[in-house]
C-alpha cells in the first residue's frame, strides 16, 4: 500500500510540475495538438473545455526603396482568421530604431483606408470605439523606439485583413560600406528588479515579464515562435557606380537593370530569425566622402549631409586602459555567447604590452578578472584566456551594477580609459543604463558590441552615443575576426575631439541633433538640418587631435533631391527630445514639443499612433470574440527559438526539466514495482 502512495504522489508531482511548466509557457497548453502542426503555426483555446485550433496566422512582406542615402520602407502585414470566432489580431513587431513611421493603410476586402496620425492617448480611444461599434480598425503604436505593435480589431471567421505600414530612414555608411539593416526578430527584453513571486502563479509571472518586455496587456502562450517567413524585395539606387553588393545573412537573387541593383531573396519566403542586412560598397570610395541631398517643404529646405572623414595615422599612440564588459546572461546561450568569447579573446589579444586591462562578466550577479586594471602581459594574458573559456551564458540581465563599476573606476594618468560592451541589450530598462552612461562617462571612451542574430540595435547605438564611442554588430561567428579587427582599429586611433561644423556663407542650420563631440576613423558624419536654402559652398569641418587643431575643407561633390528628409530631420528631431528626457530635461515641455512635431509630419512617436477605421459596422451584435497574438519570430540560435518563453524571467525550464525527470522516474517505479503490491 505504501508503495502505491508513493507511485500517487509521484504521478501527482509529474502532474503538478508539467501543469506549472504549461502555465509559464515551457510548452503551449495544447502541446499534444501542437506537436504535428507545421513550424510556426499557433493554436489557441477560446475556453479550457474548447478544443484547440489554429490561431491567428500572418504573413509579411517588406519592399524597400533605396535612393541615395535613403530608404523607403514599406511592410505588409496580412492577418488570417481561420478560426470560427470574430479575433482581434495583435502583432509585435521590430523596426530600425531611427524609422520614421508615417503611414498606415488598411485593406478590408476592396477598400482601402488611410490611417491619421492622432495623439496616442485619442488614438487608442477612437480604436477601442470603433472596435466596440463592431467597425474593423487598426492601431500602430510604438512601444520602444525599436518595437511597435499592430492591433486589427473585428478580423471575421475564416477572412484577412492586410496592413501596410511605411517608414524612411537614412542609410548609415561605415567602415567604407554602406549597411541597410531590416530587423526581423526580437530577442526578448529582461525586465531588472522582476523576480518570481512563489506565492503567485506561474502563468501570472510569466505575463508580467511579457508585458514589461512588450509592452502589452496580451497573455499570450507564446511570445515568439520558430520558423516564421517573410518576403523581401529591394530596389537600389545608390546613385554612384557599385563595387560589390552581398547580403550576409540570407540567400539573394540579384537583378541589374541597368540603373541600379534589383535585390531579390531567393525563394517566395525566407526565414525571419536572423536581422537582415544587404551592404554595399562603391567602386570609387573617394566619391562618397561627402554627399548632400535636399528636400523643399514650403519655405523651409531640408539637407541630408554625409561626411566622411580621412583616416588620420599617429605612429604615437596613447597608452589604453581597456575595460571589457561581457554579457553571460540567459539570452547570450548558444552561438551569442559563442560569439562574444570569440571577439572578447580577440580584445585581449590587441592589447600592447603597455596596455592595461580588466574583465567584468555579468548576469543576474557580476565579477571581474582582477581587482584592478593589470599590464597586458603573458601571465594575465593566460589568466584571461582561462576566465573566457570558463564563462557559460545563464541567468538574468543585471546591466547596472557592471556599468557602475566600469565607470567609476578612476583611470590611471597618461592613460586612454575605454570601455567595450559586449552584449545582446536585451533588456528593458534602457532609458535608465542610458541616463546612467551619459552621467557618469567622464573621460572615458563605451564602445557597444552588439551580438547576436537581432540584438536591440537601439540601446546598442545609444549607448556608445552616450558614451562617446562606436558601436560594431557581430552578427555570425564569421564576422568575429573582421568586425572586431575595424572595431579596434578605432580604439588604436586617436579620435577626432571637439568637432565643429561650419556651414558656408553664414547658413542658418537648424540641426536636429547635436552632432558628436567625438569621431572615430571610419564612422560617418550624418547631419539632418533645416536651412534658409541648400549649401552651395565648401563645409568645414575642424576639431582637434592630441591636442593639435586639425581642419578639413569638404567639398559637396554631389547634390541630388531627395523626397522624405523632412519627415527624418523630424524624427532625428524628435530623438534628440527623447534623449533630453532621459537625461533629466522638463518633462512636461519636451513632451509637448515631441508631441507638435509627430502631428506636423505624420510621424508615430512615443505619444503619438496611426489609427485607421472603417466606417462599415462588420461584426454583429452579441457576436462573440477573442483576442489573439501572432507570434513573433525568435532570433537563430536562441533559446527563445524553441521554448518561446523568457529564461531570464521564469523557472519554466527548470519546472519542464523537473517534471520531465519525474515522468521518467515514475516509469522506473512502476517497472521496478512487485505485481503484487501492485494489486493490493
Amino acid at each position: 500500500m505504501r508503495v502505491v502512495k508513493m507511485v500517487s504522489r509521484a504521478a501527482s508531482s509529474v502532474s503538478f510540475l508539467l501543469l506549472l511548466a504549461l502555465h509559464a509557457g515551457a510548452l503551449p497548453a495544447n502541446a499534444r495538438a501542437s506537436l504535428d502542426a507545421p513550424s510556426g503555426t499557433l493554436y489557441l483555446k477560446s475556453s479550457p473545455d474548447a478544443d484547440a485550433q489554429e490561431a491567428l496566422r500572418m504573413t509579411t512582406t517588406m519592399q524597400a526603396q533605396v535612393t541615395g542615402n535613403v530608404a523607403r520602407v514599406h511592410v505588409t502585414q496580412t492577418f488570417l482568421n481561420s478560426g470560427s470566432d470574430w479575433v482581434e489580431g495583435l502583432y509585435v513587431f521590430p523596426l530600425s530604431a531611427g524609422a520614421a513611421v508615417d503611414e498606415l493603410f488598411m485593406t478590408v476586402g476592396d477598400r482601402t483606408i488611410r490611417g491619421e496620425i492622432q495623439e496616442k492617448v485619442q488614438a487608442q480611444a477612437t480604436y477601442a470605439k470603433a472596435r466596440s461599434e463592431g467597425k474593423q480598425a487598426s492601431i500602430v503604436d510604438q512601444e520602444r523606439p525599436n518595437m511597435f505593435t499592430t492591433a486589427v480589431a473585428n478580423i471575421a471567421p475564416q477572412s484577412t485583413v492586410s496592413i501596410e505600414i511605411t517608414y524612411l530612414e537614412t542609410i548609415p555608411y561605415r567602415d567604407s560600406r554602406y549597411t541597410l539593416r531590416l530587423p526581423l526578430a526580437i530577442t526578448p527584453r529582461y525586465m531588472p528588479g522582476a523576480r518570481l513571486d512563489p506565492a503567485a502563479p506561474l502563468a501570472a509571472a510569466n505575463a508580467a515579464w511579457v508585458n514589461a518586455a512588450f509592452g502589452t496587456s496580451a497573455t499570450p502562450e507564446r511570445v515568439t515562435a520558430p520558423g516564421q517567413k517573410v518576403d523581401i524585395t529591394i530596389e537600389l539606387a545608390p546613385g554612384f557606380p557599385l563595387g560589390s553588393v552581398q547580403s550576409l545573412h540570407h540567400a539573394a537573387e540579384m537583378k541589374d537593370d541597368g540603373s541600379g541593383k534589383r535585390i531579390h531573396l531567393t525563394g517566395t519566403q525566407v526565414a525571419a530569425d536572423h536581422d537582415f542586412e544587404l551592404v554595399w560598397t562603391p567602386a570609387v570610395t573617394d566619391d562618397v566622402a561627402a554627399a548632400a541631398f535636399a528636400e523643399k517643404v514650403g519655405d523651409d529646405t531640408f539637407a541630408l549631409v554625409v561626411l566622411t572623414p580621412p583616416n588620420v595615422a599617429d605612429d604615437a599612440a596613447q597608452s589604453r586602459e581597456v575595460t571589457f564588459i561581457i554579457d553571460t546572461s540567459g539570452s547570450m546561450q548558444g552561438p551569442s555567447i559563442e560569439q562574444a568569447r570569440a571577439a572578447l579573446q580577440m580584445g585581449i589579444e590587441r592589447l600592447k604590452p603597455g596596455d592595461l586591462f580588466n574583465i567584468i562578466r555579468f548576469a543576474s550577479d557580476s565579477s571581474s578578472l582582477f581587482a584592478e586594471p593589470q599590464l597586458a602581459g603573458a601571465s594575465t594574458r593566460i589568466l584571461a584566456g582561462q576566465f573566457i573559456s570558463a564563462l557559460r551564458a545563464d541567468g538574468g540581465t543585471e546591466m547596472r551594477a557592471p556599468l557602475e563599476q566600469a565607470l567609476s573606476t578612476a583611470p590611471n594618468a597618461g592613460y586612454l580609459q575605454q570601455i567595450v560592451f559586449i552584449t545582446d541589450g536585451s533588456v528593458g530598462n534602457e532609458a535608465e543604463l542610458i541616463a546612467l552612461i551619459h552621467r557618469q562617462i567622464g573621460p572615458s571612451r563605451l564602445f557597444t558590441v552588439g551580438i547576436g542574430a537581432a540584438p536591440n540595435s537601439y540601446f546598442l547605438e545609444q549607448a556608445a552615443a552616450a558614451g562617446r564611442g562606436s558601436y560594431t554588430f557581430i552578427a555570425e561567428r564569421e564576422q568575429v575576426k573582421s568586425r572586431m579587427q575595424e572595431l579596434f582599429q578605432k580604439l588604436e586611433r586617436p579620435a577626432l575631439v571637439d568637432l565643429k561644423l561650419r556651414w558656408p556663407d553664414d547658413l542658418a542650420a537648424d540641426v536636429a541633433a547635436p552632432i558628436p563631440g567625438d569621431l572615430y576613423a571610419g564612422d560617418p558624419l550624418v547631419i539632418l538640418a533645416r536651412l534658409p536654402r541648400s549649401p552651395s559652398a565648401n563645409l568645414i569641418l575642424s576639431g582637434h587631435i592630441r591636442g593639435q587643431d586639425w581642419t578639413h575643407p569638404v567639398a559637396v561633390t554631389r547634390v541630388g533631391e531627395q523626397s522624405g528628409l523632412s519627415k527624418l530631420w523630424a524624427r532625428e528631431r524628435i530623438g534628440d527630445l527623447a534623449r533630453q528626457v532621459q537625461y533629466g530635461g522638463d518633462r512636461e515641455q519636451l513632451r509637448a514639443s515631441i508631441l507638435a512635431l509627430a502631428l506636423k509630419h505624420h510621424l508615430v512617436s512615443d505619444v503619438t499612433s496611426l489609427v485607421a477605421v472603417d466606417t462599415v459596422v462588420v461584426r454583429p451584435p452579441g457576436s462573440s470574440g477573442h483576442v489573439e497574438q501572432a507570434p513573433t519570430s525568435a532570433p537563430s540560435g536562441s533559446y527563445w527559438a524553441t521554448t518561446g518563453f523568457a529564461k531570464t524571467a521564469t523557472p519554466a525550464g527548470l519546472l519542464l526539466d523537473c517534471g520531465l525527470a519525474c515522468i521518467v522516474f515514475g516509469g522506473i517505479l512502476l517497472w521496478a514495482m512487485p505485481r503484487k503490491a501492485v494489486a493490493r
